[in-house]
């Protein structure tokens, strides 16, 4: 059975101000912001450092490109692996696998010898070390907080996130101008730091702990990493409501980084300055961070599915909109306005199914959902790069929002979905 708490939460639930107290959370918190900041900081700097080392554009390419592949392709076995083994012992063996292989990239630099293969290969292992090992801090979460936290704490993340996304790219840009190594080394420190603030969690983080247990003598088989990857994918299957969660989150990444890409590449192509350009990923940042702010209160007040709906809905209106809107100022008006719903929608949906999933599944279902918005993202320069060709600004924009609005009407249409309750009822839905 999960471990549930059936106690409506209300308004005044001391439960998030106790979640700011809780040792394990802090220690969880710690752990997964240092290696998210650690690869946001090397996201951005290797396509850089790579050019500076090659001088070749599609150099730099092939190496991100191997990255993405090697994530993507280890995604899947990585959801397996975070539920058959200690998701703590894995946070911390992650941890210190991307120390180890950045730290060779940095000391490959100072040798000399960093260059296109090196690069090219590290990159690779370093996406594989993602998917392997990424599965296992989310499936952490759900461990180390009550069940009514969950809305706080999925809140938070929406935050953190929406700094990182801020501050990442002028930190890589100011360690790069010290020189190749400098992010490196920081990306380095972040990745440590990921594992040893793991160390401090106390809380039973092996698959399964807490729940039902098979009886003395039972003895659960593994029946191969296929088979298990299965077996996850099916319960997912007979979720109504989480099937569409994820065919929700698929159209959405799709058609906003579609909608994105072919902005930035008309904006480019209209002679408007990279810096300027750089507005657009500042207002989205900025515009998720103000989102959760209030995320946790709406969540409280207001039952997940219209809130959701609701996050949606609005996303969809700003991108209706956007191939009408001409000049800079207005278009970061409505994209700032338009990313406002998305910090409760992902805390919302992120929170429901992390409490609905058993903890057994939770890395395979977790990986099952980061795989379809993965699958879905390279698609969106392909469709901005063909669509700014046939059709111009205007239509690709209108193509992308068409994909959005699919993406709400299956919110709109899967009542299961529509009507989730709020954090009170994710327990009984479980």
């Amino acid at each position: 059975m999960l471990r549930i708490v059936t106690t409506a939460l209300r308004t005044d639930d001391p439960a998030p101000a106790r979640l700011w107290r809780s040792r394990d959370y802090l220690a969880w918190l710690a752990s997964d912001t240092s290696a998210a900041l650690a690869s946001a900081v090397y996201a951005f700097a290797v396509p850089l450092m790579t050019l500076i080392v090659t001088g070749d554009p599609a150099q730099a390419g092939l190496v991100a490109g191997a990255g993405a592949l090697g994530r993507v392709a280890a995604t899947v076995p990585g959801g397996v692996v975070a539920d058959r083994h200690d998701r703590r012992l894995l946070m911390v063996v992650g941890g210190l696998a991307g120390a180890v292989l950045v730290g060779s990239l940095a000391v490959a630099h100072l040798a000399g010898a960093l260059g296109f293969w090196p690069l090219l290969l590290l990159n690779l292992a370093l996406g594989v070390r993602t998917g392997l090992f990424g599965a296992a801090s989310d499936a952490a979460l759900k461990a180390v907080v009550e069940p009514r936290q969950l809305p706080a704490a999925m809140s938070a993340n929406q935050g953190r996130d929406a700094r990182i996304a801020l501050g990442a790219g002028p930190a890589g840009g100011a360690l790069l101008a010290g020189g190749v190594v400098l992010p490196l080394l920081a990306t380095v420190a972040g990745f440590v730091t990921a594992a040893l603030t793991a160390l401090g969690i106390r809380t039973d983080l092996r698959p399964g702990a807490g729940e039902h247990r098979a009886p003395e003598g039972e003895t659960v088989a593994r029946r191969g990493m296929v088979a298990e990857a299965r077996e996850g994918l099916v319960w997912l299957w007979r979720r109504p409501e989480l099937r569409g969660v994820l065919g929700v989150a698929t159209l959405l990444n799709l058609g906003l980084n579609a909608a994105l890409t072919t902005l930035v590449l008309a904006l480019q192509q209209d002679g408007v300055s990279p810096a300027a350009i750089g507005l657009v990923s500042l207002t989205l940042g900025g515009g998720m961070l103000l989102g959760s702010l209030v995320a946790p209160a709406l969540l409280h007040r207001f039952p997940t599915g219209l809130l959701a709906s609701g996050g949606l809905l609005l996303a969809v209106a700003a991108f209706l909109v956007l191939p009408w809107v001409d000049g800079l100022p207005a278009v970061l008006v409505v994209l700032g306005l338009g990313i406002l719903g998305a910090p409760v929608t992902n805390a919302g949906l992120g929170g429901y199914l992390t409490a609905a999933v058993p903890q057994r599944f939770l890395g395979r279902v977790n990986s099952a959902a980061e795989l379809l918005s993965l699958a879905a993202v390279p698609l969106a320069p392909v469709v901005a790069g063909f669509g700014l060709s046939a059709l111009g600004r205007q239509g690709t924009l209108l193509v992308c929002a068409g994909v959005c609005l699919a993406a709400a009407a299956l919110v709109v249409r899967n009542r299961s979905l529509r009507r989730l309750p709020g954090p009170e009822g994710w327990a009984e839905l479980s």
